[in-house]
């Protein structure tokens, strides 16, 4: 008999009230009997395996999926892949193709370090490789840390292309002076996903951004929880979420910007724009700014809802009807996110996916 271990997970930093239920998100996993997942990656002999970022400090890091969260990664995973870029030459990218089968749960983790001076891109693709009964699905944990050294910078590319999947995506990254850490996450499928990011941006001038889109399924459930902890001086976030709710889709979004004292010049943006494409779709949106610094600008916004009868009739007078028009701006939201990404074989191939939908 399989033993599952429920657990509290994408927590809000600071709870609002119980009864609007989106403090935190509940979740069950396997606790034991959990395997790795295959992973194929492709890198340049450059890339260094390693890091000088000691296991300690990143399990030290806030994550965004939460405590609870960590301390079951720290026990079922059973292997951990790090790289590092230490050469201030070069410009290194990794691309990692994480595969799975139906009806087992895996957890893997993933350590990444750019040294001072230095940039890395990771390019992580969750894929499925069901030959069975697709309908059993699977439970799919990955934990990533990242280490941003001074003048340096990290790109970290998602995409969740698992159809049956459960997938739980928990990172956690810390920021050095004159740091950035770039995150581009698309959602193109799943049943359900869990989404968390903390990032401390605790050097001066540090920048973090979080460009995401997603497409909620019929009776899919995405649930996502970024916090950016701006400790540095005149540190700066910018988050842009994109996002379509299809019928009987569930989504939940916590977006914290935190301006610690000390953070004198800090800038924070959380925006999110949602296209409703049924009535029987539950969106949710927690925006949240925490100040205890006055000098800092924060600010954020969310726009929420249908084309309206305006749009429909001007686009219906060119002979697109309301379907069509729905599917062209749904594919507009995750094909802008799609163009950030620099690698041109997976842009131009998920671009060809996107418009294929």
């Amino acid at each position: 008999m399989e033993n599952f271990k429920e657990l509290k997970v994408n927590p809000l930093p600071v709870p609002t009230w119980h009864w609007l239920k989106v403090n935190d998100a509940d979740i069950k996993v396997l606790d034991e009997g959990v395997i790795s997942a295959n992973e194929s990656i492709i890198r340049s002999d450059k890339l260094r395996t390693g890091t000088s970022f000691t296991e300690d400090e990143f399990r030290s890091l806030e994550s965004g999926m939460g405590t609870e969260f960590s301390e079951y990664g720290y026990k079922v995973s059973a292997n951990t892949v790090s790289l590092s870029n230490d050469d201030p030459q070069r410009s290194e990218e990794a691309v990692i193709n994480i595969s799975y089968e139906d009806g087992r749960s895996y957890f893997n983790s993933y350590r990444i370090e750019a040294k001072d001076n230095c940039d890395l891109t990771v390019i992580m693709r969750y894929n499925e490789d069901c030959d069975n009964d697709p309908s059993s699905g699977f439970k799919a944990g990955t934990d990533t840390r990242v280490y941003v050294g001074k003048n340096a910078k990290v790109t970290l590319v998602q995409i969740e292309e698992a159809e049956n999947a459960e997938i739980y995506n928990n990172i956690a990254s810390y920021i050095e002076d004159n740091g950035s850490f770039d995150v581009i996450q698309l959602v193109l499928s799943g049943r359900k996903m869990y989404n968390g990011i903390a990032t401390k941006l605790m050097g001066k001038r540090s920048k973090h951004t979080i460009n995401t889109g997603y497409v909620g399924l019929p009776d899919s459930k995405l649930d996502f929880n970024y916090v950016a902890r701006h400790n540095g001086v005149e540190c700066t976030t910018d988050i842009n979420v994109n996002g379509v709710l299809h019928k009987r889709s569930e989504k939940c979004l916590r977006a914290t910007v935190d301006f610690v004292t000390g953070s004198k010049g800090a800038k924070g943006a959380e925006k999110e724009d949602v296209l409703l494409l049924d009535d029987n779709v539950v969106n949710k949106t927690v925006p949240l700014i925490l100040c205890t610094e006055e000098d800092v600008e924060g600010e954020h916004g969310a726009t929420i809802g249908k084309l309206s009868d305006e749009i429909l009739l001007y686009l219906n007078t060119r002979g697109i009807d309301k379907d069509l028009a729905y599917k062209l701006m749904a594919t507009g939201r995750l094909l802008t996110v799609a163009r950030m990404i620099e690698n041109e074989e997976i842009r131009n191939d998920l671009i060809s996916k996107i418009d294929a939908e």
